[in-house]
């Protein structure tokens, strides 16, 4: 019977790189004895993917593996969440120094003024006064040069997994620049908008579906962070810009909220725009929204098709209330 008591005396802070990292995944399974058959076995118990041929190709290869595989992978390996939190700010480190050396620009909401999870910043739609000259500031930019956007994840495509499906030969195209609308692929006439929902006692705005008719304001940008990321963004004109953030509050956890600081959410304001398959006769190209750094392994959902279903943050499945249409608006 193999040991399986998370990661022990492994420190994946020490990770200097990607193969000292993967160095510490063999480890890590060499320590918890259990084989690749029986990895992907517990993974399938906890509703997870890991595919034995997937990870001994990671574990072959010393290069930075997806934070998806990497969560999943620890998880099965007996891991706590605070473990698997710290294997996966690790690789987020990694990440990040390999950027910078390779020439990115930093990203100053994962390097500066980050909210400690649980702190709520004021919401733009709750402070007109500040937010006017932002928002004029902004719409004068887009209309002298525009908002250049990346035209994807900035990697390698992921291997093909029933989690993650390979993309279909359309999904290269790039991403529509200027101002979008984000339509749900099971419900097209429908955007992703701000709402009002009841939570705690009190309503809150946050990210719903309404229909497209409806939708604007606010308009929608998805604006370029580096490194591949993107921040949702939604400008107003008598409420002014906000960022969508992932909240994590008891009653408000999983809920997108916008705030008027588009670097105070950190990595909790990123999202990687990855093709993910589709049926892409209904509009176009099919786009999962997956959030950065520890929350990597989350993808926004929307659990219900009718106006008002409010947006979630869910473990990613390659399911259609996981993907997105993106165009022009």
């Amino acid at each position: 019977m193999g040991s399986t008591g998370g990661s022990g005396d492994l420190c994946p802070r020490e990770a200097g790189d990607a193969a000292a990292l993967v160095e510490l995944m063999q480890q890590l399974k060499d320590h918890t004895q259990l084989t690749y058959r029986r990895l992907e076995q517990r993974a399938a118990e906890r509703g997870e993917v890991l595919a034995r041929s997937t990870l001994a190709d990671v574990l072959r290869r010393r290069t930075l593996p997806r934070a998806e595989l990497l969560a999943v992978f620890v998880r099965a390996c007996g891991c706590t969440e605070d473990e698997a939190g710290e294997w996966l700010a690790a690789r987020q480190r990694i990440e990040e120094r390999e950027a910078a050396t390779a020439g990115e620009p930093p990203d100053t909401a994962e390097t500066s003024g980050a909210a400690a999870p649980g702190v709520l910043r004021q919401s733009p739609y709750g402070n007109r006064k500040v937010l006017m000259g932002g928002a004029v500031a902004l719409v004068a930019l887009l209309l002298v040069v525009g908002i250049p956007l990346l035209t994807g994840d900035g990697g390698a495509q992921p291997r093909a997994t029933a989690e993650t499906p390979r993309p279909p030969a359309t999904a290269s195209a790039a991403l529509p620049t200027g101002e979008v609308r984000i339509r749900p692929l099971r419900a097209p006439a429908l955007c992703l908008t701000d709402g009002r929902v009841l939570r705690l006692h009190r309503y809150r705005t946050v990210a719903v579906q309404r229909p497209c008719t409806e939708a604007v304001p606010p308009h929608t940008h998805l604006t370029a962070a580096g490194a591949g990321r993107h921040r949702i963004q939604w400008t107003h004109r008598d409420q002014g810009k906000g960022c969508l953030v992932l909240l994590r509050q008891p009653g408000l956890a999983g809920l997108l909220e916008p705030w008027e600081d588009c670097t105070a959410g950190g990595r909790a304001a990123l999202f990687r725009i990855e093709p993910a398959g589709g049926r892409a006769g209904t509009g176009g190209t099919a786009y999962r929204l997956r959030l950065s750094g520890e929350d990597g392994n989350r993808c926004v959902a929307l659990s219900g098709e009718g106006p008002g279903v409010a947006a979630l943050a869910q473990r990613c499945t390659g399911a259609d209330d996981q993907k997105f249409l993106i165009g022009p608006a």
